[in-house]
Order: structure tokens, then C-alpha cells, then sequence
């Protein structure tokens, strides 16, 4: 794998749940590239901002983005999480992401 990627741990992990909201943090983990602890700790931050929420379900965690959010960094905060999650191929709807495939 390259030494760096043009999306941060954060999106990757956000993109994830958008994709998959049942989606296991071993799974999110393992696609991601990072341990499960990081990504415990990148979900931690995304709850805590309001990017995203979670829902206990049984024994399971259930994610929902807000795709109302705006992006952190000053050159994207124009844009919402939404634009962000369109622009890489997956629609958002109800606060969800499904595969536009």
C-alpha cells in the first residue's frame, strides 16, 4: 500500500458505515487498513462531532450518518458529507448511504 492516500482514517471509516451501516468494526478495520481500536477511536470522533450516530441493535452497533454535516477542513466546508459520500459513488438518503450500484 502507498505511504499516503488523499482521504484521511476519518472518511475512510465514515465511507464505510455510509456504505454499510450494520457494517462490524473488525470488518471496517480490515478494509480501512487500521485496528479495531482505531477505528473505535476515529467512530468516537465522528459521534462526538454529529457526523454520525449510533444505535445499539441487540449485541450489534447500527451506524446513521448526517449527511447534513459540512466537512472540517476550511478548503471543503462548503461542501457536506453528503457531496462527499455522492462524489465517491454512494447516494445518501434518510441519513443512510446505500450503493448507487
Amino acid at each position: 500500500m502507498a505511504s499516503w492516500t488523499f482521504l484521511s482514517n476519518h472518511a475512510h471509516v465514515l465511507l464505510c458505515v455510509a456504505a454499510d451501516p450494520d457494517r462490524t468494526l473488525h470488518d471496517i478495520a480490515e478494509r480501512v487498513g487500521i485496528t479495531e481500536r482505531g477505528v473505535q477511536l476515529v467512530l468516537a470522533d465522528l459521534i462526538a462531532e454529529g457526523y454520525v450516530e449510533r444505535e445499539r441493535v441487540g449485541r450489534r452497533n447500527h451506524y446513521k450518518i448526517h449527511p447534513e454535516g459540512r466537512l472540517r477542513h476550511p478548503l471543503e466546508a462548503h461542501h457536506r458529507v453528503a457531496d462527499l459520500v455522492a462524489a465517491l459513488g454512494l447516494a445518501v438518503g434518510d441519513g443512510e448511504a446505500h450503493s448507487a450500484v
